[in-house]
């Protein structure tokens, strides 16, 4: 196949919202099989998705949907107002690994993330880490349909507030570095940090189907837990204000975040104000309020080893060998704790035959 002379490539198609200011440009380049996609703020470092296709047909269809889409949000065809500058840009890994990557398999770890592996699904893959300007939702990216999941390598650096807060975002989302923002909010997807989550103001985290599992620690003014599964195993440099433990936010934040605008017990934090504090970069906490850093729980001892018979025990309880358990039981010499348990329990078990209950119960007789 002769290589495409760029020359020969339809212009891109540029869509423009005045009052929105921002901006959306489609292009198709590579003979028709690949779409680019540039978007954001007018005269601002643009987010770059690129998506390729087995057939120049199927670029096509999406081209034209998107198209179809941006303008009946009102945004109108023209010639860019000002110069478009790329920012951060998406290039493309697949969850059948056609295109090996190191950080594929830590994605697919990610919990649902299994179900994607080996299918010929596309993750955005930000290869020089996301920076943007200033508040960016996930939504950003799912908006566009051609991505199962993203993938940064590297930080997010956002200028505002990050997060995921919609109802349309990608399933997973992998940072291989740390998370910096003004404020960072996590709902409905599953989300996996194996850096730090550095924030100015409030890491928020509410009701959800999904997780966020932050492999560094987590520093900023106030962790607000709204029946949340999040864990971070390097430790919380902040309060932590959690619905489930009442007493954490009792008395502690501000009452304009709250439904009925109260703070009383059991009264729920309102989603929307908690949004608008982050946006505006709002101190949570009533005035005056001390508020107080918890303190990390104490490691659980490791558990006792296994001694010589437990192990044995063990080994033959996972074999389903119940002849061997009576045979251990018979023939072990040393009838203490352990051994009167595993004795007595396969008294009682139903698995155990009446030929080989005979036999133990002999043993038991001449106990002394």
């Amino acid at each position: 196949m002769l290589p495409v002379n760029p020359a020969d490539e339809p212009a891109p198609s540029h869509l423009e919202s005045t009052e929105l200011g921002e901006f959306i440009e489609l292009r198709l380049q590579d003979g028709g099989t690949r779409l680019r996609v540039r978007s954001g703020t007018i005269g601002q470092p643009c987010l770059v998705l690129n998506a390729t296709y087995g057939t120049s047909a199927k670029a096509q269809a999406h081209y034209q949907r998107l198209q179809k889409e941006w303008q009946e949000r009102d945004f109108v065809p023209c010639k860019p107002s000002l110069p478009v500058a790329d920012g951060s840009v998406a290039d493309e890994l697949f969850c059948d690994a056609r295109i090996p990557h190191p950080l594929l398999e830590p994605f697919l770890a990610i919990n649902g993330a299994d179900e994607l592996r080996g299918q010929p699904r596309r993750l955005a893959w930000f290869r020089h880490g996301l920076r943007w300007h200033t508040h960016f939702d996930l939504e950003r990216i799912a908006d566009f349909g051609l991505h199962a999941g993203v993938i940064v390598e590297g930080d997010v650096q956002v200028d505002g507030v990050f997060s995921q807060l919609t109802y349309t975002y990608p399933g997973q989302t992998l940072v291989s570095g740390s998370i910096h923002a003004t404020s960072f909010g996590h709902g409905d997807s599953d989300m996996r940090v194996m850096g730090d989550v550095k924030v100015n103001n409030i890491v928020y985290g509410e009701y959800n189907d999904g997780s966020l599992v932050i492999h560094g620690a987590m520093y900023g003014r106030a962790f607000v837990c709204v029946d949340h599964d999040m864990h971070a195993e390097g430790g919380y440099h902040l309060p932590i204000c959690d619905w489930n433990a009442q007493g954490d936010w009792d008395g502690y934040l501000h009452l304009e975040l709250f439904d009925d605008g109260t703070g009383d017990p059991g009264t729920m934090v309102s989603a929307e104000a908690m949004r608008r504090f982050m946006r505006e970069g709002r101190d949570p906490f009533r005035p005056g309020a001390q508020p107080v850093m918890r303190e990390p729980a104490p490691e659980p001892p490791p558990p006792p080893p296994l001694s010589l018979f437990a192990q044995r025990v063990r080994d033959l309880v996972h074999a389903e060998d119940v002849e061997g358990l009576t045979q251990l039981i018979e023939t072990w010499p040393d009838h203490g704790e352990e051994w009167q348990q595993a004795l007595i329990g396969r008294l009682y078990a139903p698995s155990t035959t009446p030929e080989q209950r005979a036999r133990l119960k002999a043993l038991q007789k001449k106990k002394p």
